[in-house]
Order: C-alpha cells, then sequence, then structure tokens
C-alpha cells in the first residue's frame, strides 16, 4: 500500500486560508504546515533579539518586524513566519496582500529542537535564493551561540559564528547583535 499524495495548495487558496486562520501555518511546496508553540526560552531569545535589533535600526531607513508578518520564499512557494525579519527601505508586498513582505534585509530564527533541521536546510536555501536578503541569522535557544550568515555579492554566503559575550556583526544594519543582550535572562543567569 503506497501513501495518497496530499493535494497540494495554491498560494492564493493558502493565503484565504490563513486569514481566516486562529492558529499560524506555513505554506512549503504545496502543503500546509501547522506552527507548534515555542518554549519560554525561545520566546524570550526573540524578544529580546527583536529588542537588539530595534536599538540598530532605530535611526536609519530599517524597520523591525515581529513573526506575525510572513515573507514569501519563491524558490518553494513557500510563505513563512520568521522570528524577526528587517526591511531596509520601503516595504514590498506579495499581490495585493499588506502582511507577506518580498524584501527582507535580514531573517532571524531562533533554532528549536523540532524547527532545526528545517531552519537549517529547505528554509535556509528558500531564503538566501532572495535577492534583497543580506543577513540570514540561526540563534541557538540552547546555548549562546549565534550563527550570521551575509551575502557577499555574487560570491555567495560567508558563515560566521559568535559565541558567550561576543558582539555578532551585521553590515547591513551597521552595527552588531550583543549575545550578552539577545540571551538576557533566559538561562537563569539573571541579576
Amino acid at each position: 500500500m503506497t501513501a495518497r499524495p496530499r493535494p497540494r495548495v495554491a498560494p492564493v487558496e493558502y493565503l484565504a486560508r490563513e486569514q481566516a486562520a486562529t492558529d499560524k501555518h506555513i505554506l512549503w511546496d504545496g502543503e500546509i504546515f501547522a506552527m507548534a508553540g515555542a518554549l519560554p526560552e525561545h520566546n524570550a531569545i526573540v524578544a529580546n533579539a527583536l529588542a537588539e535589533l530595534n536599538a540598530l535600526t532605530r535611526r536609519g531607513p530599517c524597520r523591525v518586524f515581529a513573526s506575525d508578518l510572513k515573507v514569501h520564499v519563491p524558490l518553494r512557494e513557500g510563505f513563512v513566519y520568521p522570528d524577526a525579519s528587517v526591511v531596509c527601505g520601503p516595504l514590498e508586498f506579495y499581490g495585493r496582500t499588506r502582511d507577506v513582505i518580498t524584501n527582507p534585509t535580514l531573517l532571524l530564527e531562533v533554532l528549536s529542537e523540532g524547527t532545526e533541521r528545517f531552519d537549517r536546510g529547505d528554509k535556509a536555501s528558500g531564503y538566501r535564493a532572495l535577492p534583497s536578503l543580506r543577513h540570514h541569522v540561526l540563534v541557538s535557544q540552547t546555548e549562546p551561540h549565534v550563527e550570521v550568515y551575509t551575502r557577499h555579492g555574487d560570491e555567495g554566503w560567508l558563515l560566521r559564528e559568535y559565541r558567550g559575550a561576543d558582539v555578532a556583526t551585521v553590515d547591513a544594519l551597521g552595527g552588531g547583535l550583543r549575545l550578552d543582550e539577545i540571551y538576557f535572562k533566559v538561562f537563569g543567569d539573571a541579576p
């Protein structure tokens, strides 16, 4: 007995469903997947990362967005919710939507046990195919460890890893993300 293939869902159908849904879902290669809830550590790291990104972009053309803003990933006809996204310049939307962007400058994901393989694999390759993307940031949920992939023109992507109290460089934002702030009060080491 073979498994019956799932019916493919068109982007327009997904977007209509998602607008009416009470829970978040992603669309990837024509399939809809429910998003799971996150652990307190994940949420604390996201909140701290958003604060750091906001501090970097407070003055200037870049804006920070939380995880309710979807990103269109044409390589896999995907629609995903990054933990944080930054757009430098005017927002460009998918079709007539107002909640799906197509031109992120930076995308940040906090890795969890259930999503790390996807975040590092298919989603990462989809993200890095976005022409506007300059930085793809992966943040560990279990230790102070941040990976920053930076686009270097036609040469590809450069990976820099940061640990402990390092400052993760994000050139497109003109500064860095302080790991001690990203992980502040996450592992019970708060003052």
